[in-house]
């Protein structure tokens, strides 16, 4: 299954592995709350924020309508984000800072596999989480892409990523979109009264466009044109430098596929050290774009330095994340470390129990235990 939202956080959606590492579709979650699904035609800055339309009230105290003086945070996330994840802290911290101005906060869950599995999650994070909390309206049938907040407020604006926010001030206008880590300095300078909203619909303009390259970009990766995924990795990054960052595994492919090299082992190396080094999606997709059984023989292949991005991503996800442990387990495979990649891939087995890639997991620790029996020293290699 694909979803453009993967565009999410690594910002480009990769076939198979990057998926596996978000376990999403647009089409997935089986919602079963009422409400109803009407599309806004365009959405954005300095626009009238839509009404909250959601399927129901998680935590904190529900919010009926945005009233007059008072300043909103609606963030969209997802149980399944990891980098949702980190921005609680933020919004819990920001809504506690800001309370006495008339600030409000509501993260909206969308795109949810199991949607009444949230309220689960919702209470797990207890105090950690503290601001209101909902959850999408979804009608009887209706795929998690059909949400009432995702057809209103996401769709619309063309947002593909979560966690994604948007600022609405007090007299009921959205004068900020974008990520959540973003969203501190913009609701200051709301709350001061010293935001510029023209520049604001400027810098959103920009957003939308490179939105549309990561499209782009998207196709070029998908279809393996690397060239052109260069061409426009590189006008994503003149528009917004910040880009690099997240089209920085997608560049290390390229080079890599263009046999170039010692200029990928080098921006590889760069980018563990620096721009991706808190970025495990990213260092997911390196290490595994290494070490890849189904791409074509390399000249050269660095496992020191896979298995380094494969470690580093393990960490950061704190080994509760299987598709990344099972990237670990194949590296660990390739460098010889056979017995340690049998443990690896059994932990990453356990944690991917019910999901629909566990059979390729079965399938590669079959391989691994044989491998340990008849030790070849071969590559995983399919072909």
């Amino acid at each position: 299954m694909k979803l453009a939202t993967f565009l999410t956080i690594l910002a480009l959606a990769s076939a198979g592995r990057a998926e596996a590492v978000h376990e999403l579709g647009q089409e997935r979650a089986e919602g079963r709350c009422g409400g109803s699904a009407t599309v806004v035609e365009g959405l954005g800055v300095g626009d009238p924020a839509p009404r909250l339309r959601v399927g129901g009230w998680l935590k904190g105290e529900p919010i009926a309508a945005f009233e007059p003086g008072s300043v909103y945070v609606v963030e969209f996330w997802s149980t399944w984000c990891l980098p949702c994840e980190k921005s609680i802290p933020l919004l819990s911290t920001l809504q506690a800072r800001h309370a006495e101005r008339g600030v409000r906060v509501v993260g909206v869950s969308v795109f949810e596999d199991r949607a009444c599995e949230v309220a689960h999650y919702v209470a797990r994070q207890g105090e950690r989480m503290n601001y209101t909390v909902a959850s999408d309206a979804l009608l009887e049938g209706a795929t998690s892409a059909q949400g009432a907040m995702v057809l209103s407020w996401l769709k619309p604006s063309g947002e593909i990523s979560l966690p994604t926010a948007f600022l609405v001030d007090g007299s009921g206008v959205i004068v900020w979109i974008g990520e959540t880590h973003s969203l501190e300095q913009p609701l200051e300078q709301v709350l001061a009264g010293t935001w510029d909203l023209a520049q604001a619909k400027l810098e959103h303009q920009k957003r939308v466009r490179v939105r549309s390259l990561r499209a782009t970009l998207n196709a070029h990766v998908r279809e393996k044109l690397w060239e052109k995924a260069l061409e426009t990795i590189e006008e994503m990054r003149t528009l917004d430098p910040l880009t690099e960052a997240r089209t920085a595994a997608w560049r290390f492919t390229a080079l890599l596929n263009l046999g170039r090299d010692e200029e990928a082992w080098a921006y590889g190396r760069a980018a563990l050290e620096g721009l991706l080094k808190d970025d495990a999606l990213a260092l997911n997709v390196i290490a595994w774009t290494v070490v890849d059984p189904r791409a074509p023989a390399r000249a050269s292949r660095d496992l020191d330095f896979a298995l380094a991005a494969a470690e580093r991503a393990t960490e950061l996800t704190e080994r509760r994340n299987a598709a990344i442990l099972d990237t670990l387990a194949v590296v660990q495979f390739e460098r010889g470390s056979v017995a340690l990649a049998i443990a690896t891939e059994e932990e990453a087995l356990a944690l991917a129990a019910g999901v629909h890639w566990a059979a390729e997991l079965r399938e590669r620790l079959e391989l691994f235990r044989r491998a340990l029996r008849t030790p070849s020293g071969g590559r995983l290699a399919s072909r």
